[in-house]
């Protein structure tokens, strides 16, 4: 399979799979929980241009560090990999947010360190299997047409 094409799968996979399942659960299961514990701290209207970067971005990262860094993929390893990454930014991210602001309140920092670690995990699998079933799909072309 062409690299190329390998990688961008992965990465749409992961992109599409983060940016819904984050809208979703900002917009609909947390958004109430979030806007009566620091609504205080947000704004009166959305800036998208950050979100945009961080979903690029980040979705990028995934990809880099959990499926292609050298090592060659599997199941456990982009689960342990990408589970290590989330746990890591959403760590740093939430504790650096509870150690600095007055008003950010410990619930809201474990929350969405859970979450940050789980839908990272989630994103870098769903790249990964839309990956190998891609892979899959091709080689059983190949012997198709050899046939």
């Amino acid at each position: 399979m062409n690299n190329s094409k390998t990688m961008g799968i992965a990465y749409l996979g992961i992109l599409l799979t983060y940016v819904i399942a984050d809208a979703i659960w900002l917009g609909v299961v947390t958004r109430s929980d979030y806007t009566s514990r620091i609504g205080h701290l947000m704004r009166e209207s959305v800036n998208l241009w950050p979100w945009v970067v961080f979903y690029i971005g980040y979705s990028a990262c995934i990809l880099r560090l959990a499926i292609f860094n050298g090592s060659k993929p599997t199941y456990l390893r982009v689960f342990v990999n990408a589970f290590t990454l989330g746990l890591a930014s959403y760590g740093a991210y939430n504790l650096t947010n509870y150690a600095l602001l007055e008003a950010w309140p410990i619930g809201i920092t474990l929350q969405d360190w859970m979450w940050g670690t789980s839908i990272t995990t989630i994103s870098a699998m769903v790249g990964f299997i839309a990956m190998k079933w891609d892979a899959y799909k091709e080689s059983k072309h190949k012997k198709e047409s050899v046939m």
